[in-house]
Formats: C-alpha cells, structure tokens, sequence
C-alpha cells in the first residue's frame, strides 16, 4: 500500500517476498445477506427445475403406456390392416426403451 493507505496501488512483489508464498485474493461483492438470499433462491430454483422435470417424465410415461396397452390391444383383436400399424408402434416404443435403457447404462 502507498503511505495513504489506498489498497488500490499495491506491490504484490512485497506481499510475496519468499519462494513458496502464496497470495490468495478475495473480492467480496456481495453481503451476506444478498449471498444468504441467493443462495435461497438457487435452491428454490432447482427445486422447482427437478419438479418440472419429474412430472414431464410422468406425463410422458403414462401416455405413452396409453399407447402402447392400446396397440396390444389393437395387434390382439384388430383388423389385419389394423394389426400392421400397431404392430409397428408397438416395435418402435419397445426399441425405443431399450435405447433408453442401453443408454442409460452407459452413464
């Protein structure tokens, strides 16, 4: 520091005057307070982000459990024409998990 006491000019080569030492700088810019209510906030919104996420999930789930238990049906007690495109559906649902499935067991 100059001999006004201002931290602005500072000589790091005298703050460091040993092989080895080490200068860690901090700037703080925010309260505690402010760091207190972000911190809130995050977790709040994370929260709510795994929420959404979760019920996206759910959604998607029964739907497509709708179609598939509807295309079983179809490729059961359907037409022949019926039982082709139901019989496709029900290929590319099951493919589908089993990518799901395969990919998740790569993580």
């Amino acid at each position: 520091m100059d001999k006004q006491g201002d931290i602005r000019t500072l000589n790091l080569d005298q703050l460091i005057s040993r092989e080895g030492d080490q200068l860690e700088l901090k700037i703080k810019n925010e309260t505690d307070e402010d760091a207190e209510a972000r911190r809130a906030r995050d977790s709040a919104d994370a929260k709510l982000k795994r929420t959404m996420t979760l019920i996206l999930f759910v959604f998607a789930l029964l739907i497509t459990g709708a179609v598939f238990i509807a295309c079983i049906v179809v490729a059961l007690f359907g037409t022949p024409d019926d039982k082709k495109w139901a019989c496709s559906i029900v290929t590319g649902i099951t493919s589908g998990l089993v990518g799901y499935l395969v990919g998740q067991s790569k993580k």
